[in-house]
C-alpha cells in the first residue's frame, strides 16, 4: 500500500510540474535585457617565428578541375544557405497545447493503472 502511495504522489507531482512548465505566464528566471559586450582581443607581442629550413616533402600537383572525371556538374547547396520550406516562427501555440494535453492524459492513465 505504501509503494502505490508513493508512486501516485510521485505521478501528481508529474502532473503538477508539467502544467507549471506548460504556463503561459512569464519564466521564473528573468532573462538578461541586454547581451554582454565582447571586449576586443588584447594585441599579441612578440617577435615572428622564423620559417623551416627544409621545406616539407612535396606532394605531386592537383589534375586541372575541369578534366577531373570525377567532378560533380551541379554545385551543392551552401551551408549558410537556408532552406525554403523550413519555418522561421514560432511552432503552432495551438498545437503545442495539444500535445501537452495528450502528454498528461497519458501520466493519468498510468497513474491510474497503478491504483488499480
Amino acid at each position: 500500500m505504501a509503494n502505490s502511495t508513493f508512486v501516485m504522489v510521485f505521478m501528481l507531482a508529474l502532473i503538477a510540474g508539467s502544467a507549471f512548465a506548460q504556463s503561459p505566464t512569464a519564466a521564473p528566471t528573468v532573462s538578461p535585457t541586454a547581451t554582454p559586450t565582447a571586449s576586443p582581443p588584447s594585441p599579441v607581442s612578440g617577435e615572428p617565428t622564423s620559417s623551416p629550413t627544409e621545406s616539407p616533402a612535396a606532394s605531386p600537383p592537383a589534375p586541372p578541375t575541369d578534366l577531373a572525371p570525377s567532378s560533380p556538374t551541379v554545385l551543392p547547396p551552401s551551408i549558410s544557405e537556408t532552406p525554403t520550406d523550413s519555418p522561421t516562427g514560432a511552432p503552432n501555440a495551438g498545437s503545442l497545447n495539444r500535445v501537452g494535453v495528450a502528454g498528461s492524459v497519458v501520466v493519468v492513465a498510468l497513474a491510474a493503472m497503478f491504483v488499480v
